[in-house]
């Protein structure tokens, strides 16, 4: 499967507090949404994954992707900390 890299990554505190995830493409955002997601049934969870189908079949950008994957951490009130850097 083709990853669709992102250009900035998004670090989410997800697996606890204090631990963090670093979600760099498509991909790893569609791994994560389906199998380290704390919820499933969010309007911005089912749009994140419907968009990163779309991404993965090359049928829409890459940064709609990750714009939808904020959104569904923004809903499921996930911290989230933009760039690449950890501030821990």
């Amino acid at each position: 499967m083709i990853e669709k890299w992102w250009q900035e990554p998004v670090v989410l505190e997800l697996d606890g507090i204090g631990r963090y995830r670093i979600i760099r493409n498509t991909r790893e955002a569609a791994e994560c949404l389906l199998d380290k997601w704390p919820v499933h049934d969010g309007t911005a969870y089912k749009a994140a994954i419907r968009m990163c189908g779309h991404v993965l079949r090359g049928e829409q950008p890459v940064d709609y992707a990750r714009q939808d994957f904020i959104a569904a951490a923004v809903e499921a009130y996930i911290h989230i900390q933009l760039g690449t850097s950890l501030n821990t």
